[in-house]
């Protein structure tokens, strides 16, 4: 379950211009997260950003504002979409101009916001973000999860599978190193073929039978 804990793991980049504005909401983000990196241009947040990198202490979340000098906003998102095409980014601006938008829709961005800054709202714009991420990471883990007990499966069971023909499309590692076919030539051999010569066929008819009724066959 997504709780505020998940933020305090979390690092974030935040890029602003206005000293009084970064030194602000610096606070309100040290807050929320384990660890808030400030930059006051897109030059010095790509340097910090490649920092953390290097260091192997990477940066979950980027909040930046577009309008700056030496490099804006959307031109360091430009350099670090080069690294990182997924990392989440929420964009702040003074200006609703068009051109921005369409530009950070193109740089995947996550969130827009306008000028001045509604706290409450950053705040909730920043959860939506995070839990995002959360349930994403979540979901890699459990992919994982899944992988392992596949591998397990793998190493001592026979699997397969194939249409009411006997047409096989599926075979395992143990099934394929048993049999010792290749998986192009199992799908040009049918099941039936494969059945050792000492299974009667009515043994065989009646596990169609139960196959065909939608259930499910157990025996040696």
């Amino acid at each position: 379950m997504f709780t505020p804990d998940f933020l305090k793991s979390q690092k974030v980049l935040f890029v602003e211009e206005e000293d009084l504005a970064r030194e602000k909401l610096g606070k309100l983000l040290s807050k929320l997260f384990g660890d808030v990196v400030l930059a006051s241009n897109g030059f010095e947040g790509f340097e910090k950003y490649q920092k953390s990198r290097v260091t192997n202490q990477k940066i979950d979340l980027i909040i930046s504002d577009i309008n700056m000098p030496i490099m804006n906003g959307l031109e360091m998102l430009e350099k670090i979409r080069e690294i990182d095409p997924f990392i989440p980014v929420i964009l702040t601006t003074a200006r609703n101009e068009t051109q921005n938008i369409l530009k950070a829709i193109d740089l995947n961005v996550s969130n827009y916001l306008i000028k001045p800054i509604d706290t409450s709202l950053l705040v909730r714009k920043i959860t939506e973000v995070c839990e995002k991420k959360y349930f994403e990471i979540e979901l890699q883990d459990k992919q994982k999860e899944l992988q392992t007990y596949l591998d397990a499966v793998d190493g001592v069971a026979l699997i397969y599978k194939m249409d009411e023909n006997g047409v096989i499309s599926f075979a395992n590692k143990s099934l394929l190193l048993t049999s010792k076919y290749t998986l192009d030539e199992l799908k040009n051999i049918n099941f039936n073929e494969l059945i050792h010569p000492d299974v009667t066929k009515q043994s065989i008819d009646e596990t169609w039978e139960i196959l065909k009724k939608g259930k499910i066959w157990t025996g040696n």
